[in-house]
């Protein structure tokens, strides 16, 4: 969402301005390796995405420096590494990213710094720090500088939240669906915020008061009770500032120190931490194994984090809202009825929110005229939905192709109605469905796409943009294997041609994902 972009960005313009060097911030798939042979210094920030991976926008970069064997003893280089240690392999592309430069004979600048959660401040703090180490060793004539970052040509406004009303809240799924995704719209007038399609916004959820009461109740104090150093009583920073849903790795850390329980010790000490004996347990679960003082467990506790929506909605139609599409998460364990921060907050507990802007400069509409293919089971519907309704505003003449899937067409086709409306208007060319639990045998969206193998390798040879929203752990590995099989086949093409064939469409940002 543009965080490793901005905090790159900002590095690239305090080194230039404080040093007046030369510094350049650029999308790690936009640098060849070759080109680390002529800079002196290389400056990279970059987040983790899924089983520890890098993000598609430095996949084809890693993939480059991982093959080449040139060494870079002439090189200097720091590493910046944003990540969330809820995750198993927290920091982890910035930690293989280091220690690559480090095997080609690079030589670190100063230690990789890895951030938990919110990254301005510690990049401020990483910017100064290493600009103030260039400056001391800088021998007076101009350097050059390669700083990379996320993204290109970036909008840099980074909206801090504001308040805004939540004016609708309705089911899409009907009611004997086995889950619940509901439509939400938000009033932007007033907040100052202006939105693209393509964009997220970020909700800041409080925390579920039962949860919150439930805590309170384990160490026998109310809401009023204030705790060292922090501004705010117990009650309000439970609510509102620290998350109580994820245990964080420190918790986790005091807790297999103290438990009398084996099993549960062995699997918080594991590195990474056992995710199967974790799943779905939260603060209240863990603290309940050990003696824990209150305040030594407040101290454990990372700040709550915002999560980010994809806007289902287009500007051009709704310039003073945007539209969310949410599933509402939910699920009982060790007898206990548990739901997701921010969805069970919109779904349950929420007229009034605060929110922020997360630009997405990546996924963003080609011309008008460029043919797109977008694939968005279930709730990844959402920016497609905000793309179909600025093509159609627009009148844009380019040909859209969308793949929606879900469980049940009876209960689970989110915005059917409109779906089919964006057919019969000629906005989208071409609707394709896969509903799983409607056959004997599961059908998905990438079965879709290898049913239509040679019609969707046409459209792809004639220029057309790929887009794909929704699960990161299945669906989008799927699709993907699909698109290579597809590519490969209608090509005529081996597996390596297939692969270097995707990884263009990847680097001329034909082939985007926000997947989650």
């Amino acid at each position: 969402m543009g965080s490793a972009e901005d905090a790159a960005m900002t590095f690239a313009e305090a080194a230039a301005e404080a040093l007046g060097i030369e510094a350049e911030a650029r999308e790690l798939n936009q640098i060849d390796v070759g080109e680390l042979q002529s800079a002196t210094h290389f400056v990279a920030v970059t987040s983790t995405f899924g089983d520890g991976e890098f993000p598609d926008t430095a996949t084809l970069f890693w993939e480059s420096i991982s093959a080449d064997t040139d060494r870079l003893g002439h090189l200097r280089f720091a590493v910046l590494a944003l990540g969330d240690s809820s995750y198993e392999f927290f920091c982890n592309a910035g930690k293989l990213l280091d220690a690559r430069l480090e095997e080609l004979g690079a030589t670190r600048i100063m230690d990789r710094v890895d951030v938990d959660g919110f990254y301005q401040d510690p990049a401020k703090v990483w910017t100064t720090d290493l600009v103030k180490v260039l400056a001391a060793e800088r021998p007076g004539g101009a350097v050059k500088m390669v700083a990379e970052e996320r993204g290109e040509a970036p909008v840099r406004e980074r909206h801090a939240p504001v308040e805004v009303a939540l004016t609708v809240n309705r089911p899409l799924t009907a009611p004997e669906s086995d889950k619940q995704v509901r439509h939400y719209e938000i009033d932007l007038r007033g907040s100052g915020i202006s939105y693209q399609a393509g964009d997220s916004i970020a909700v800041h959820p409080c925390n579920d008061p039962l949860l919150v009461d439930a805590i309170l109740a384990h160490f026998g104090v109310g809401p009023g009770h204030t705790i060292a150093d922090h501004d705010h009583p117990l009650g309000v920073l439970l609510r509102e500032h620290l998350e109580i849903r994820t245990p964080s790795r420190a918790l986790l850390a005091l807790v297999a120190a103290r438990t009398a329980d084996p099993q549960a010790a062995a699997a918080m000490r594991a590195e990474p931490p056992d995710a199967s004996w974790l799943y779905g347990k939260d603060v209240l679960d863990l603290i309940r194994l050990a003696d824990l003082s209150l305040d030594e467990v407040v101290d454990t506790l990372r700040p709550l984090q915002s999560r980010d929506y994809s806007i289902a909605s287009s500007p051009l139609v709704h310039p003073d809202q945007v539209h969310l599409t949410v599933a509402t998460v939910r699920y009982t364990n060790n007898e206990r009825s548990h739901g997701g921060v921010a969805s069970t907050f919109l779904a349950e507990r929420c007229e009034r929110l605060r929110v922020q802007l997360r630009p997405n400069q990546h996924f963003r509409l080609p011309g008008p005229d460029v043919p797109i293919i977008m694939i968005g089971p279930g709730t990844g519907i959402a920016p497609f939905r905000a793309f179909l309704q600025e093509r159609r505003a627009t009148r844009a003449p380019g040909r859209c192709w969308l793949f929606f899937g879900d469980r049940r067409r009876a209960t689970d086709f989110l915005y059917g109605d409109e779906l089919h409306g964006f057919v019969e208007s000629g906005t989208l060319t071409r609707l394709d469905l896969a509903f799983s639990r409607d056959q004997d045998t599961k059908v998905y969206v990438q079965q879709r796409m290898r049913e239509n193998a040679d019609e969707f390798y046409r459209w792809l040879t004639d220029g057309a943009h790929l887009y794909v929203c929704g699960d990161a752990e299945h669906m989008a590995r799927d699709v993907d294997t699909a698109l290579h099989e597809i590519v490969a086949r209608c090509g005529g093409l081996d597996a390596e041609a297939a692969h270097a064939y995707v990884n263009d469409l990847i680097k001329a940002h034909r082939y985007v994902r926000d997947v989650y």
